[in-house]
């Protein structure tokens, strides 16, 4: 075998997380979870009042439990939320009310 004929591997550089591949996939992100946001009308990431079934209130920041980039159609129900570190399922939600901030 002609040792000669091999290209060298070309090598990957993960340490510039600011490239434009990297940028672009966080923004997707980003407005994944603003259209999540937007068709469940859910203040994500704002301070909120939340009554889940069984009589629970929670109050505290609303965030999804983990991000995707599309919400499967027929999904929503099953949707993880958070308020703070308490983690619940969409389907349990009675309802949501968003917060004003305190003025000082």
């Amino acid at each position: 075998m002609n040792r000669g004929s091999f290209q060298s591997q070309g090598e990957f550089n993960f340490d510039d997380h600011q490239s434009d591949g990297y940028a672009r996939w966080l923004a997707a992100r980003t407005l994944a979870v603003e259209e999540v946001a937007r068709q469940l009308h859910l203040p994500l990431g704002q301070q909120v009042e939340v009554w889940l079934a069984g009589g629970i209130r929670l109050r505290g920041k609303l965030t999804l439990q983990q991000e995707f980039l599309v919400l499967e159609e027929g999904r929503a129900r099953h949707l993880g939320l958070m308020v703070d570190h308490v983690a619940f399922a969409y389907r349990e939600l009675e309802s949501c009310v968003r917060l004003e901030p305190h003025e000082p």
